[in-house]
């Protein structure tokens, strides 16, 4: 055995590689979504009420085993309100609050204004606001 000092690429290379990718695949994944939501002008358009869709609150359980034991953690989901929406020619959805969910009608010719932007690098039209 050799007195040398131990260093990160002695012990395992594989963990200190692996970490730094993984550290790097997090960094691409947020540096992307800012550069193409960030910053974004918004401009306000009419829009037309082609759907609705509520998403009831519920409860979802997993299982993990720790320590030879199962341990059953259960998360709870909120109640979702949904518009789908058609901006000019092209279909978006948002969610809304529930007063805004009860107070229009999908299939009515009602014209809503919203605010709107289109992501920079996806071109995904994505609404900030309905104003009614």
């Amino acid at each position: 055995m050799s007195n040398q000092p131990m260093t990160p690429f002695a012990a395992n290379p594989f963990v200190f590689i692996f970490s730094a990718l993984i550290l790097l695949a997090v960094l691409v994944y947020f540096g992307w979504g800012a550069l193409d939501r960030a910053g974004l002008a918004e401009e306000e358009a009419g829009a037309v009420v082609t759907g609705k869709r509520y998403y009831p609150p519920g409860t979802t359980s997993r299982t993990n085993i720790v320590a030879g034991r199962a341990w059953t953690q259960t998360d709870a989901t909120s109640d979702a309100y949904v518009l789908e929406l058609k901006v000019g020619q092209e279909p978006t959805a948002t969610a809304v609050s529930r007063e805004s969910y009860d107070s229009l009608q999908a299939g009515d010719s009602v014209r809503v204004r919203v605010r709107v932007h289109r992501t920079r690098l996806t071109r995904r039209l994505e609404v900030a606001d309905v104003l009614r």
